[in-house]
Order: C-alpha cells, then sequence, then structure tokens
C-alpha cells in the first residue's frame, strides 16, 4: 500500500470515529465552504484534504457499518452498471469524471456522475430506514439541503446537522485562514460609488415592503463598498457577511485583521458610515432579527443553510429570491465596461506575444520534415514551463494584479479532463506529446477581468478527426457569437443553439456554454449562465458571458475555444428590440486547425472580420509587440 493510500483509509477511519462519537450512521461533505463559494481558501479545501479530489465542485459520503445486503429502498436504487462496492464516494459533474477518477483512491471509495447517481441515492440504497446522516449546514446552501432533507426521508432516513464539519473534526494540520487588508477600489474603476449603491438597495427593500436583505456572498459586499481584497487565491475578495436594511443602515461582520487605521478613516470617505461587527458575531444579528419578527429578504443559492434555517426557525418573517445585489453587479455599467474593453487590449497583447513565442519554439508545420530538430527545441517545456510563460507576458501589461483562475495548459490526454490542472499531476505533458495544446487562462487587471481558450497546433501528428472537431467547435462558437435574440430570453434557451453543429455530429460536451464573468471579481459570476441545466435569469445588456464550447476525447485530446461576449442591444435597422453579442477577447483562432471547406460562407466571414478586428487593435494598442510578434500577428490574422 502506498503513502497516498494509507493516508485515504487513515482518513477513513477517522471518520468512522466521528461517526461513532456522534452517534451518526453516515455524513455528506460537499465543496463548498460557509459562503458557498466556489473559490476555496486552503482551510476549506475539505474534499480535497479527504479525498484528493481537487475540482471545483462535487460531494463525499461516507457511511459507517457498510452492509451491501442493507441496500433495500426502491428510491434509492442506482442506474444499471453503478453497483455500490465500497463505503465511500465522490459525486461529480460531467467536467470532472476523468479527473476525480485519476485523483481518488480506488482502493477504498468510489466516484460517480450526478446525471447517474446522486449522493442521496447512494446513502438510500446502502443505510436501512432510521438511520441519521449528519451534514454541515454552513456548508451547504438551502436548496441543496432541502433537496436532501426531502430525498432521504422518503426512505425514513434523517438528515440532522452536525455541531461540527466532520472534516475539520479529523484534520489535525488544518491551515489557518487567510485575512488580507480591505483595498478602496476606487470609483474611476466601479462606475458607481458605493453610497449611490447602498441607496439603491434601501430602496428595493422599501419598495418590496421588507425591513432587511442578509447577504453571505464576499462577492456581493466587496462590490457594494467599493472594496477588494486578496482572501481567495485568484478572486479577489474579502471574506464577510452583511446585513443590510431599508433605512440605508449597515451592518458588516468582518474579522479586525482586515482592517488598519489607515484603511479605516479612507473607508468612512468611501463609503459612508457603516457599522463593523466581528464576523463571530454575525448569528447575533440573525437572533435579533428573529426577536422583532423582522421581514428579511434572503437568496437560498447564496445563503448557506444554517443562516435560513435560523431565520425561519426563529421567528423572522423570511422572502426569497434573487439576491438583490446579483442582477446589479451583473449588469456592467459604462466605466466597467470600458475597463474591461482596457483589460482585454492588454490580455490580447499578452496572449499574441505568448502563441508568437510558441509557435517560434514549435514551427509545427516543419516538425514533420525536421523531427528531430523538433524534439531539441521543445522536449524540455512541459505544461508547467508553458502556463508560466503565458502568465509572464501578462505581468508586464499595465495594472495587472493576478491569474482569474488557475490556468489549465493541457497537452494531448490531459486535455480530454475539462478542468484539468498541471498544478495537481505528478507528470505534466512535455511539447511533442501530442500535436494540439490547449490553454484556458484568464486575468484580473485593475481595469477588468478576463478569461480566454485557445486550442492551438504545436507539432507532428494532427489527423483528420482532430481537423474536424476543431472546426465543428469553431462552428458552435461563431453560432453562439452571432446570435440574436429578443429581450427576456436566458442563457438556458440559447445553450441548445451552440450545441448544434456537434449534435449534428452525434457529439456533445459535459458543460455548460459559457458563464458570467465579474468585474475584478469571480471569473465564475451569476446569475447569468448558458447551460442546459440551470439559469433562468433573462441577459441583458451590459452582461459579460464566455463562450466557450468544446469536445473532449477521453484519453486522448481535448479542444476548446472560449472568447468573453457582451450582451447588447442590437444596432441594425429594425432590430432594436433585439440583443446580440460583442466580442471583448482579442486574439486569434488558430486557422490551421480547422477546414474552411466545412465553414459557410457566413461563418468564414464572421472569422475574417473578427481577425481583422484583432490585428488592427491589437497592432495599434501595443507599443511592445517585437516586429516578428507584430509579422506573427499579420500572418495569424490573414483570411481564409
Amino acid at each position: 500500500m502506498d503513502e497516498n493510500q494509507n493516508s485515504a483509509r487513515q482518513r477513513l477511519h477517522a471518520l468512522s470515529e466521528f461517526l461513532e462519537r456522534e452517534e451518526l450512521d453516515a455524513v455528506i461533505i460537499v465543496h463548498d465552504d460557509e459562503y458557498l463559494s466556489e473559490e476555496l481558501s486552503p482551510e476549506c479545501e475539505r474534499l480535497r484534504f479527504l479525498t484528493g479530489f481537487t475540482g471545483s465542485a462535487g460531494a463525499f459520503t461516507f457511511a459507517r457499518s457498510f452492509d451491501p445486503a442493507r441496500r433495500k429502498n426502491e428510491t434509492g436504487n442506482p442506474k444499471a452498471g453503478q453497483e455500490i462496492l465500497k463505503d465511500a464516494a465522490v459525486f461529480v459533474d460531467g467536467r470532472y469524471t476523468l479527473q476525480v477518477k485519476a485523483q481518488i483512491d480506488g482502493s477504498c471509495m468510489q466516484s460517480f456522475c450526478y446525471t447517474d447517481l446522486t449522493p442521496s441515492c447512494w446513502l438510500c440504497s446502502v443505510l436501512p430506514r432510521g438511520a441519521k446522516v449528519g451534514i454541515d449546514l454552513n456548508c451547504i446552501s438551502y436548496d441543496g439541503y432541502l433537496k436532501f432533507k426531502n430525498h432521504l426521508a422518503k426512505s425514513g432516513i434523517s438528515l440532522v446537522e452536525t455541531r461540527i464539519n466532520a472534516a475539520d473534526a479529523i484534520w489535525t494540520d488544518r491551515p489557518s485562514p487567510v485575512h488580507t487588508k480591505v483595498r478602496i477600489f476606487p470609483d474611476e474603476y466601479n462606475g458607481c460609488p458605493s453610497p449611490q449603491k447602498r441607496r439603491n438597495l434601501a430602496r428595493e427593500l422599501r419598495e418590496r415592503g421588507l425591513d432587511a436583505t442578509v447577504i453571505c456572498d464576499p462577492e456581493s459586499i466587496c462590490w457594494l463598498l467599493n472594496i477588494r481584497g486578496r482572501d481567495r487565491h485568484c478572486l479577489p475578495v474579502v471574506c464577510c457577511r452583511m446585513v443590510a436594511y431599508s433605512n440605508e443602515a449597515l451592518e458588516w461582520y468582518i474579522s479586525d485583521d482586515h482592517f488598519d487605521d489607515n484603511i479605516q478613516k479612507a473607508l468612512e470617505t468611501h463609503v459612508g458610515h457603516i457599522d463593523i461587527f466581528p464576523e463571530d458575531r454575525f448569528d447575533e444579528a440573525l437572533k435579533r432579527l428573529c426577536a422583532s419578527s423582522a421581514s428579511v429578504y434572503t437568496d437560498p443559492q447564496t445563503v448557506n443553510a444554517h443562516v435560513m434555517k435560523t431565520l425561519y426557525e426563529g421567528g423572522a418573517r423570511v422572502t426569497e429570491g434573487l439576491g438583490l445585489c446579483l442582477l446589479p453587479k451583473a449588469v456592467k455599467n459604462h466605466v466597467e465596461l470600458k475597463g474591461e474593453y482596457k483589460a482585454h487590449i492588454k490580455d490580447g497583447v499578452a496572449m499574441c506575444r505568448f502563441l508568437s513565442w510558441l509557435d517560434e519554439l514549435t514551427c509545427p508545420l516543419k516538425a514533420q520534415s525536421d523531427p528531430e530538430g523538433y524534439v531539441r527545441r521543445v522536449r524540455d517545456t512541459d505544461e508547467k514551463i508553458l502556463a508560466d510563460r503565458a502568465e509572464s507576458f501578462r505581468k508586464v501589461e499595465a495594472d495587472y494584479i493576478e491569474p482569474s483562475f488557475d490556468t489549465i495548459s493541457a497537452l494531448g490526454s490531459d486535455a480530454s479532463m475539462v478542468h484539468y490542472s498541471y498544478l495537481n499531476s505528478p507528470n505534466p505533458k512535455h511539447l511533442g506529446d501530442s500535436p494540439l495544446y490547449m490553454i484556458d487562462s484568464g486575468a484580473h487587471y485593475l481595469d477588468g477581468t478576463t478569461d480566454i481558450t485557445r486550442t492551438v497546433l504545436v507539432g507532428p501528428g494532427f489527423t483528420d478527426e482532430m481537423r474536424l472537431m476543431c472546426t465543428l467547435v469553431l462552428k458552435c462558437h461563431i453560432s453562439f457569437a452571432t446570435l440574436l435574440f429578443p429581450k427576456g430570453t436566458s442563457g438556458g434557451q440559447l445553450d441548445a443553439i451552440a450545441r448544434r453543429p456537434l449534435w449534428d455530429a452525434g457529439c456533445d460536451y459535459a458543460h455548460g456554454t459559457g458563464h458570467g464573468v465579474g468585474h475584478l471579481l469571480s471569473v465564475h459570476e451569476g446569475p447569468q449562465a448558458v447551460s442546459l441545466h440551470r439559469s433562468s435569469v433573462p441577459l441583458e445588456p451590459g452582461m459579460i458571458i464566455s463562450d466557450e464550447p468544446g469536445y473532449y476525447k477521453d484519453g486522448c485530446y481535448g479542444i476548446r475555444t472560449e472568447n468573453l461576449l457582451v450582451v447588447q442591444e442590437c444596432q441594425r435597422p429594425g432590430m432594436r428590440h433585439m440583443l446580440c453579442f460583442s466580442p471583448l477577447t482579442l486574439v486569434p483562432i488558430d486557422t490551421r486547425t480547422i477546414d474552411p471547406k466545412r465553414l459557410t460562407a457566413g461563418e468564414r466571414e464572421w472569422l475574417n472580420n473578427y481577425h481583422q478586428n484583432v490585428c488592427s487593435v491589437i497592432k495599434n494598442a501595443s507599443g511592445t509587440l517585437t516586429d516578428s510578434e507584430v509579422s506573427w500577428l499579420i500572418k495569424a490574422t490573414e483570411p481564409i
């Protein structure tokens, strides 16, 4: 047994002892933290600690006294081919089905895709009636909690709140939280002063006849106060919570470690008066709201189940709905959009310089005739070196802050894992291992946030099948980018249109077509999304959305093409009532990987127009491009 297997088994044994002490039969541990954040700080990476799985979503179940003979609840029967063989399981969505199998210890736990088996079905299959399942209500949404509770109840199984997260109870070397200083985000970049946002929020509460709203997602609070921080990896926020009242008063619950004397004085000027309390007193605020039977607005998707349950059971008059900061945050004002265009020009320059460097290194079209020279040039360059080089070009751009997420730098079979991370791979692949390289990366600049994916030719071995799939992915991308749609249309209604070219070939991809992007906030921002499985929120002018269809052949290669788009009103005569997209991303798409004959005249026109704009903007905006980089850019954007 190797060290990793031994560690996994030791943790499961410790979990079993915890369940025995707490008189529980099983436990559910989800990926989220108390803020329901996708980006976790190290002390909240509970699934990674327990299982080794590093994805951004998932759940873990463990049942002590496992007995296959007890699988008798019809409501919990797994689908055919999904036999439950072990007493621990990890559940992921389609993005992570390959990654999770590579990362967990398969000798003591299984993995399942949510579409095949859910955690509650798994528990119903292994537990008898009367069993008790523990869960930390601080780390799950209220909606998620109710779904688990109601499903388990059908099989006579109760879901109970644990006094401590089960992972924390056995995590002896758990890291300490990181608390960074609050940073003011100047009005010249945010476009709407915080006092105005406060007034807007209070007016919304009064119009709804409500006393207060509870805000538990740090992104909304940082947006409302026009501040930023560095508490989270690649997410520029400070961790905190808030109660906002209809009279414009704010109670801010945040650790004292986030402040010094200078910032508190500046905040008074920047935000106006605000009552600040230690975060560990947040439950006191909830009890006050309950004691006064206050009418409280909450978002069950962004407020954890502990908070919701406290309000409901304590006597507060709760109204549920979409968080009141989410839509105003998602719809960028003209100052924010101006900043986003600036950020994407900087990012375009950086990525063009990186792709020019990569092309010069690999010379993929010459590699076939000089294989030995190709190997000499590229053999020492792996996925990490490629990612670091891409970031090095971004770092020299003005007002660069940090990556907006960990770069997905993937060659060959690694790219077939949708959210592959070379950081978690013991053996990152090298150039020469595959003809295709996929890089999904982005950055936070003071002006805004970027996210781009390109799949490029880097060596010999490119097949007709790869060319076909690259072309179909591009057709999907163009299909979405060129859409006209009526106001009131949601991303969920548009997702299928983007997939049509792949569907026609009997193919698909196991992730959404697009996600919202924040303004120097989360690169995965809601409430807008383009997905078959979520988001009924209509797209509105000013929203930023990604366009990232892909194709992934298990164990072989992966392809994805991603631009960020801005939703705007259509300017065509007689079509002002319709909405459309305008591209933000300014980086060439590798035409060497596509078959122009498979593109329609309209698709070729779109690609040529896009490339003409990229070439014009990047050449005119950058004073850092060398002559060779300019030559590369001109060639990369030649019409097809």
